[in-house]
Order: structure tokens, then sequence, then C-alpha cells
């Protein structure tokens, strides 16, 4: 088997493929733990592009709302006058 540059580990023997062993479970476990968190993130922004819409969303009707209150108060007091 060819190692790489890890063939100096197979000179020790049982050793060394033991450290080789641990090696890979180590960059597999990396391996598997960057792409969860590529997940997370992903999913993250997508929450979060909802969340903006939705808050801007609300915000606008918020807004018309006042608008429309605030014409129907001066509307109102105008007729009072």
């Amino acid at each position: 088997m060819d190692f790489g540059i890890f063939q100096s580990l197979t000179d020790y023997g049982v050793l060394g493929f033991a450290v080789l062993a641990l090696g890979y479970l180590v960059w597999h476990f990396l391996q598997k733990l960057m792409k969860s968190e590529e997940e997370y993130r992903n999913k993250f922004e997508e929450l979060e592009e909802q969340y903006r819409s939705s808050l801007e969303k609300k915000l606008d009707e918020s807004t018309d709302s006042s608008k429309s209150l605030k014409d129907t108060v001066l509307s109102l007091l105008s007729r009072k006058r």
C-alpha cells in the first residue's frame, strides 16, 4: 500500500496503522462536520431571507395602516371645526 506522506507511519507496524486509522477517522469526522456546518449556514440564510421579507411586508402594512388612521383622524378633526 502507498500512503504518500504517511508512508513513514507504516514503518512502525501496528502503531503506525493505528495512527493512520485515527487520522482517517478524524479527517472523516471533520469533513462531516464542515458539511453539516455548511448546511446549517445555508438554512440560516434561507430563514433569514424569509424573515426579512416577512418583516418588510409587515412594516409596509403597518405604515399603510398608520397613514390610513392618520387620514381618518385628520378628516374627523376637520369636520368638527
